[in-house]
């Protein structure tokens, strides 16, 4: 069933699209202009001049173009993203599975409700489809609209697909009141996942590790971390994000030091400079500044939570929370939450805090430690240090019950 591998790297763009660098169109003045400044280990450019790219669009496959999508969300390469866009542009084909990457082009670049109409016309053709509905359930659960993602997943009916469906059901199960079962159920699905696919093993990681975030769960976050790569984007994010959250500070600055190209990686590195007084975090700040200016200049609107993450670094806190809420109207995941709630309680704006306790009460959103700092009204600096140290403790008491000479025990770096 190759053809379900489409949606499962939309789901897994979906999950972090909105930290990726977009490529919007953008037009120079004049020739001597520098658009970007690449990496030193880029790959060579695909296009050296307008010929081979009409040459190539012409000719291009929709395994191509899905290819392109793919790297774009894995490496965070802006340019694949842009030629997959640009290609198809170029076509006047119609059929389902160029409407589908139509589909994941659109939501790339934030354009939510453009992608569900493309959705919902496939699923006016086919409405079993399970390509769109997996997309669509997971738009959905983007924005917070939980129950209608629901009811797409459990329209994966066939025998077969049990496995997708089940991980679509989980993932917003875990969101919304059943955390402790679902991390079960995960660990089930976990088990299974090295006999599948590289795409939905990936899938099934990143759920357990937002779990395992929210739920200050050492054991689970080190046994995700142990199994899932961490080249990619998505996965070094994920790391990060865990990292962080038990003060790991200067684990995350040796493993996103080379990754300053991507502005996901790149604020998080910031983030823990900052928390080890590191002189190379203003510069690294001014380096996302440009990056804000430039999206600016092209009127970009897919950065939200980028530019939200970076006005509190700066700590220009009304600004943080303007972004912040503008982007709680697009997204509602892990991340926006906890960025949405940092803002406002940095801000001591009780209406948004109101608003996110709310959410919370609808929703049954279960971050326990997220919700203890809106209960007090104010934000921790490290979320979950106490599950750091009893972490340490746990490896210290292993260290001294170790039966025979002594053995010293060291904390393995997620």
């Amino acid at each position: 069933m190759h053809w379900i591998k489409f949606p499962i790297e939309c789901l897994l763009l979906l999950f972090i699209s909105s930290q990726l660098i977009h490529a919007a169109p953008f037009i120079p003045k004049d020739d001597q202009q520098i658009l970007a400044t690449l990496p030193e280990d880029s790959p060579p450019p695909r296009y050296l001049s307008t010929a081979d790219f009409v040459s190539d669009t012409g000719s291009s496959s929709l395994e191509q173009t899905g290819e392109l999508l793919e790297r774009a969300y894995l490496q965070g390469d802006p340019r694949a993203l842009g030629q997959a866009r640009a290609q198809l542009d170029q076509s006047t084909d119609q059929s389902i599975d160029t409407l589908m990457l139509q589909a994941r082009a659109l939501q790339s670049d934030h354009k939510f409700s453009e992608a569900k109409e493309v959705l919902k016309q496939i699923l006016d053709q086919e409405p079993t489809h399970p390509d769109a509905l997996l997309t669509l359930s997971s738009l959905l659960l983007v924005q917070g609209q939980f129950t209608e993602a629901m009811s797409y997943c459990q329209k994966l009916d066939d025998p077969s697909l049990r496995v997708y469906a089940l991980a679509c059901e989980v993932q917003i199960q875990s969101m919304t009141g059943a955390l402790e079962s679902a991390k079960q159920t995960l660990s089930g699905l976990a088990a299974i996942a090295p006999g599948l696919d590289a795409s939905t093993a990936r899938w099934i990681y990143l759920i357990q590790a937002d779990a395992a975030l929210r739920s200050q769960d050492a054991a689970l976050a080190t046994q995700v971390f142990d199994t899932m790569d961490d080249e990619t984007v998505p996965a070094l994010m994920a790391r990060a994000d865990w990292l962080l959250s038990i003060g790991k500070y200067e684990q995350v600055r040796d493993l996103l030091a080379d990754h300053t190209d991507k502005d996901a990686l790149l604020l998080r590195l910031i983030t823990a400079q900052m928390k080890l007084n590191d002189p190379k975090a203003k510069q690294n700040l001014a380096l996302m500044k440009e990056r804000i200016d430039v999206w600016q200049i092209r009127k970009e609107d897919a950065h939200m939570r980028e530019q939200a993450t970076y006005a509190l670094l700066a700590n220009q806190v009304d600004s943080a929370l303007s972004l912040a809420q503008k982007n709680w109207q697009q997204q509602r995941e892990t991340a926006d939450i906890e960025l949405y709630a940092t803002a406002a309680l940095k801000a001591n704006s009780q209406k948004d805090i109101d608003l996110i306790r709310q959410f919370i009460t609808d929703t049954q959103f279960e971050y326990p430690a997220l919700e203890r700092d809106l209960r007090v009204g104010k934000i921790s600096d490290c979320l979950h240090c106490q599950t750091a140290r009893t972490q340490d403790s746990s490896m210290q008491v292993k260290s001294i019950q170790h039966s025979g000479a002594q053995v010293q025990i060291k904390d393995k770096p997620l």
